[in-house]
């Protein structure tokens, strides 16, 4: 079963945006996330690891499956 992400760091949350740009449009995000974001230390539900973590809503919804593991 695939975990649900809900809570991400800011680097796997910009390069998840970067890849989905790239699928979607063939470019770069214009903007990289969100201007104005809410963090607390928490465990990112991409890579796991203890860090300062958001919501993906501040990310734009990236499609994290284009990450590798």
């Amino acid at each position: 079963m695939k975990k649900e992400i809900y809570l991400v760091c800011s680097k796997c949350g910009i390069e998840a945006n970067r890849l989905t740009c790239l699928k979607k449009y063939g470019q770069e995000p214009l903007k990289k996330c969100f201007n104005v974001s809410t963090y607390h230390e928490n465990i990112c539900d991409c890579c796991g690891k203890k860090k300062f973590v958001t919501e993906v809503r501040d990310f734009f919804h990236p499609d994290f499956s284009l990450l590798k593991k």
